[in-house]
């Protein structure tokens, strides 16, 4: 079989229940020797093995960021292995899942991943990388920490707190910051009317913007505070019952039980890199800080890359200001490949 993205080959490879991997490598060289190769582990969501994203909700056309990631390492002489997530193979029973639709369900796909890469012919058993993207970075952890031994490790916009935390920023903290920050008066009036107007701030993570309309284009930054709280933890409530449509309720209650990110690497040993984009106000830059000084404080080699202009998934903003998703700045996936790359060398510390 033929990939038509990139030069080389690629082979099916099977993970559980018929389903199957795509292993990209390198062209077939008589004689040569087995490449390194990296496992690609999705952002949440329901993404396949090319990771694709319409344009539409990329806001920056079409996106193949496992496919074109893909095609670069193998251009590089490393191999690269993808599949499509769970959110796409199994079925969410109304909201309330299954055993295999959890968290640790991904983990499981991430762990008989690299078991398969190390027993391919054409993989370097001693070179296997795991390279996970926002909530891949927590996959490609735990999978880690379950593997034991050396670990190869890229976390490219990484959250690191426990999840409980994290998300309770993501869904209300971070609104209430940006509010308080940009719009509040020194009597505590917020200026609701002037934070519906700055679009390019909202863009990407608070569309629609409705508090003009329950609140008035003025409200009390300590009414705010308690009326989004309520509306988070009602949203919370929701999702570990089964009633958010993103992931059923045995996903969500997997993923809030799972410690944080940066404690696993108490149990994990090896190399890690940790990209982050600077202007990323999903999985903000404080997180990687906090992966990375966690990471240096447990013994790993690791290095922190901060890319200016980039939000989360590593692209810029429009011509408009407003944030994208999606496709890889070339410059930053050339950094990422050469970041793989040196990881996949051998240690030449004495």
């Amino acid at each position: 079989m033929t990939d038509d993205h990139a030069p080389g080959r690629t082979d099916g490879v099977p993970l559980d229940r018929g389903r199957t991997a795509q292993l990209r490598l390198p062209a077939d060289r008589p004689g040569g020797p087995p490449v390194p190769a990296v496992v690609l582990l999705h952002p949440f969501g329901a993404w396949d093995r090319d990771a694709q994203l319409s344009a539409e909700e990329s806001g920056n056309g079409p996106v193949r960021l496992f496919a074109d990631l893909g095609a670069a390492l193998v251009a590089a002489g490393t191999g690269a292995l993808s599949y499509d997530a769970r959110f796409r193979t199994e079925d969410p029973q109304g909201g309330a899942g299954s055993p295999r639709f959890t968290f640790t369900g991904l983990v499981d796909d991430a762990v008989r991943a690299v078991g398969q890469l190390r027993a391919h012919p054409a993989v370097d058993a001693d070179r296997v990388l795991l390279l996970g993207v926002s909530m891949g970075a927590e996959v490609a952890l735990a999978a880690a920490e379950r593997l034991g031994g050396e670990s190869r490790l890229v976390a490219v916009a990484p959250s690191a707190e426990a999840r409980p935390v994290f998300q309770r920023w993501l869904g209300l903290d971070r609104r209430l910051e940006w509010l308080a920050a940009g719009f509040t008066a020194a009597d505590g009036t917020v200026d609701l009317a002037a934070a519906l107007a700055d679009t390019t701030g909202r863009s990407g993570w608070w569309e629609p913007f409705d508090l003009v309309g329950r609140f008035g284009p003025r409200a009390d930054l300590e009414v705010l505070r308690a009326e989004l709280a309520l509306e988070y933890d009602a949203w919370e409530d929701a999702a570990l019952a089964g009633d958010e449509a993103s992931a059923p309720a045995s996903f969500w209650r997997d993923w809030y039980a799972q410690p944080a990110p940066y404690r696993r690497l108490a149990g994990i040993t090896g190399r890690i890199a940790v990209h982050v984009g600077a202007e990323d106000w999903t999985t903000p830059v404080r997180q990687a800080h906090l992966l990375h000084r966690a990471a240096l404080a447990h013994g790993l080699r690791s290095h922190l890359h901060v890319h200016p202009r980039l939000g989360h998934l590593m692209s810029p903003r429009t011509e408009d200001g407003l944030r994208t998703y999606g496709p890889f700045d070339p410059a930053f996936q050339r950094s990422l490949v050469a970041s793989v790359d040196d990881l996949l060398q051998p240690d030449t510390r004495v």
